[in-house]
């Protein structure tokens, strides 16, 4: 079976190539080489292939706020920041930006969009309640996002077969996005997007769509036509070596699903995923008892619109995998990058649940 191939590296000059491309580093924040990684995964030719981008880009600037978060007004949160970084008008918004919460409060792992800034802060589209314990001198990173362009750049990209124009019958490899928005269960795709020799367009209404956002922990399905050949996704940069966390949207009507990505480049055993804390226990193995569940998708399997490889629920505070005899499936190990779907049964409220994965590797190592 085709499986990931995933590489760390560690060494003076890839790490003084990050520092480089991350900008000005505040001299209080914590002086370690950035672990860069790589992860090249298979994408069989008439099939779809649910990826994800378990990496970071380098950032454009690591350091500590001077003063606590305060409200800009139309749910938005200013952020002063320390070292007089200097933006230049548009740095920031011109290109999507988001602002990183690493460890030590409630907010970690957290990304939000930057939708303004100044020479020295920044705005971010959230509440102060957001932000729960980042005070003065609290850690902040400030990260360019994934966009089609960045991750599939049209001049150097080899993952996808381009589309001639933008006829259906011309059609080459599409990117396929779920918009986390929709409610209920086996939901298809959202959005559709296909790359031409001049730029990456939305299928329906034909609009440029180079500058469209990655979220983080978004997935994405790469879809190629029939006939067409196998190839190769890459995702490249550096290693995230905090929290990272994703919200999950629950609702009263009924059962839904999320699409996730998992942010970590290894492979990862169920039990540590840190799914715990958002998967409610089912009551029995029956299936009227049945309340979350983990579905996970095996992109070795060739084909469209593929069914889930494996399904898993927790009973007793335990993980099972739905096949016969219900075994306990805390060890199974789940690939880095593939697609994990959360299946959320209907909640009292409609809202968001957040869950926080820990890295279970240690980047400080040597």
């Amino acid at each position: 079976m085709n499986r990931p191939v995933t590489a760390f590296w560690k060494s003076p000059a890839l790490a003084a190539l990050a520092l480089l491309l991350a900008g000005p580093l505040d001299a209080r924040a914590d002086a370690l080489s950035p672990v860069v990684g790589v992860l090249r995964f298979p994408c069989p030719g008439g099939s779809d292939t649910v990826v994800s981008a378990p990496f970071h880009p380098a950032p454009r600037w690591v350091g500590r706020l001077s003063a606590a978060p305060t409200n800009a007004g139309s749910g938005l949160v200013r952020l002063d920041i320390e070292g007089n970084p200097g933006f230049a008008p548009g740095e920031l918004t011109d290109t999507a930006h988001f602002l990183y919460c690493p460890g030590g409060t409630s907010a970690a792992g957290r990304h939000f969009v930057i939708t303004a800034h100044t020479a020295n802060s920044v705005d971010i589209a959230a509440t102060i309640g957001n932000l729960g314990g980042l005070l003065t001198g609290g850690r902040i990173a400030i990260l360019p996002a994934w966009t089609l362009d960045s991750l599939f750049p049209v001049a150097t990209q080899t993952a996808l077969h381009p589309s001639s124009n933008a006829l259906a019958s011309q059609r080459g490899s599409e990117v396929l996005l779920f918009d986390g928005q929709t409610a209920g269960t086996s939901l298809a795709p959202a959005r559709r997007f296909f790359l031409t020799p001049t730029g990456w367009l939305e299928a329906g209404s034909y609009a440029p769509a180079g500058d469209e956002i990655i979220i983080p922990g978004q997935p994405f399905v790469i879809r190629h036509p029939s006939g067409a050949a196998a190839t190769t996704f890459t995702a490249v940069q550096q290693v995230y070596g905090e929290p990272v966390t994703i919200p999950i949207r629950v609702r009263a009507g009924g059962a839904q699903d999320s699409s996730i990505g998992l942010p970590r480049p290894v492979p990862t055993k169920l039990s540590e995923l840190d799914l715990e804390s958002i998967v409610t226990n089912s009551a029995s193995t029956a299936p009227a008892d049945r309340k979350d569940e983990v579905r996970i998708y095996d992109n070795a399997l060739a084909g469209q619109n593929k069914g889930p490889l494996a399904v898993y629920f927790r009973v007793s505070g335990q993980w099972v995998k739905d096949a016969a005899g219900f075994p306990a499936a805390g060890n199974d190990l789940i690939d880095p990058a593939a697609g994990i779907l959360i299946r959320k049964a209907a909640a009292v409220a409609d809202g968001t649940v957040l869950w926080v994965n820990q890295p279970r590797y240690d980047v400080t190592a040597p």
